[in-house]
């Protein structure tokens, strides 16, 4: 009989319904909060922290002053417009929760995983013959893994297809395990060299690296196993080079033999504006995106070295 975690629950900040991205068809995404790695790159700030948080819309301000009003910390300022004074602020959501404009919105909350079964049922007749079901992302689905395993058991059992997409750093044993009830594996892999590794997203990956030839193993031994896609963010300025790209081909041909395509990620800025709503600093603010044609030359790298790859679509 399957365990049964009883009253699972956990924090997300996002169910995103009818994506075409991460896994085959449509999908249903659900973003944990909560990641131990600060990729300096990071396209989903909301996903870093565990507590729920409040994401400022100054666009939506009405001036209405109700949030300054409810605020018992004194942590709402009028400069353009009512807004929070971050380093007071101590995160309750209580001005979000009055706020009559949505200029504040938490970002964040409480789930079961009966709460998420639920959602993620109600998009499953659109899933139809293509494949189509729900993955798991964040943040870093590992920071709370029994929530995830008992999420991706359920949907198993009502026939839905499984994905996840995690960086790697956590719990080995939990990783085997919800490896063995999802259809699709993304793996980021961020860095090969551990100062760069720790430079760009402030980790060693030591243990990133171990769980990844101990899940190539695991899916060796385990037939049939789920599609393990291994993905590489590549950003100008930190790793985006021939010679980083010779590197990890180097790397994935000595080491693993279970992946199914290497996924090369160009930049985006997609979440820049995210930042400046939850009071964060961005180091790659400004920047523009990069484009796919950008990627070409390290695809020829990656054919020449006998390593299937694309480049990922935003």
């Amino acid at each position: 009989m399957a365990e049964n975690i009883a009253g699972a629950s956990g924090i997300i900040f996002n169910i995103q319904r009818f994506s075409l991205h991460d896994g085959a068809g449509i999908r249903t995404l659900v973003f944990f909060k909560g990641c131990p790695l600060r990729c300096r790159w990071c396209s989903n700030p909301e996903g870093l922290e565990f507590p729920i948080q409040v994401m400022e819309h100054p666009e939506k301000c009405i001036g209405c002053g109700v949030c300054a009003k409810v605020c018992k910390q004194g942590a709402i300022k009028i400069k353009e417009n009512f807004c929070i004074d971050r380093e007071t602020c101590i995160k309750c959501g209580t001005c979000a929760k009055y706020c009559p404009s949505n200029a504040k919105l938490l970002s964040g909350e409480q789930k079961t995983a009966d709460e998420i079964v639920e959602a993620v049922k109600r998009d499953a007749p659109f899933y139809g013959n293509y494949g189509g079901g729900v993955t798991i992302g964040g943040g870093e689905m590992l920071s709370q893994p029994a929530f995830a395993w008992e999420i991706l058991r359920r949907c198993r059992e009502e026939g839905i297809s499984t994905a996840v997409e995690t960086c790697g750093h956590g719990q080995w044993k939990w990783l085997a395990r919800i490896a063995d009830i999802c259809d699709i594996i993304y793996f980021d892999v961020k860095e090969i060299d551990p100062v760069r590794h720790k430079r760009f997203t402030g980790v060693d990956n030591t243990l990133i690296l171990e769980n990844l030839k101990n899940l190539d193993a695991h899916l060796s031994a385990n037939r049939p196993s789920p599609k393990l896609t291994l993905r590489l963010p590549l950003i100008e300025g930190y790793n985006l080079t021939e010679s980083y790209i010779e590197e990890i081909s180097d790397y994935i041909k000595a080491n693993l033999s279970s992946y199914h395509v290497i996924e090369l990620l160009p930049f985006h800025n997609f979440g820049e504006q995210k930042y400046k709503k939850l009071g964060m600093a961005y180091e790659l603010e400004g920047r523009p995106n990069s484009s796919p044609g950008d990627m070409k030359p390290y695809l020829e790298i990656l054919a020449e070295k006998g390593l299937p790859a694309y480049v990922a679509k935003w």
